[in-house]
């Protein structure tokens, strides 16, 4: 079983994976997980992704100030969605999910990019009309 950093980071992989190969998403869960590694974090960020990714698409979005989802370099995608899902999901504490997407974005985004993502995840979660936080 994973720890729940290493988790992220292959939940981030594999989200990466669908959006680069433009593959579907539970194929990629399927390729990037072993049945062991799964546990109920995993499973349940992965449901969360599939039923409501373009949601989340739609709702990053809104939050992007003169930019799309779109123009974002795929890592930064592949991070905020899985944040996006883990704090609808509401299963840890919202610093500490913020948290990891900064130093997952710190490990494998451009150098500030850490700084948009948090700006970004800061801004979904004080708004009053997001559904996720």
């Amino acid at each position: 079983m994973l720890n729940r950093h290493d988790a992220r980071e292959k939940l981030v992989f594999t989200i990466y994976q669908h959006l680069l190969l433009r593959k579907e998403l539970p194929a990629c869960f399927e390729n990037n997980f072993e049945d062991e590694e799964y546990d109920e974090f995993i499973a349940n960020v992965r449901d969360d992704l599939i039923e409501n990714e373009e949601n989340y698409i739609d709702e990053i979005g809104q939050h992007l100030v003169k930019w799309t989802f779109d123009r974002l370099n795929l890592v930064e995608q592949a991070i905020l969605l899985e944040t996006v899902a883990e704090l609808h999901l509401n299963i840890n504490d919202r610093a500490v999910v913020i948290d990891e997407a900064v130093i997952l974005a710190k490990t494998y985004c451009d150098d500030d990019s850490y700084k948009f993502i948090n700006g970004v995840l800061d801004h979904i979660c004080n708004s009053s009309q997001s559904a996720v936080c």
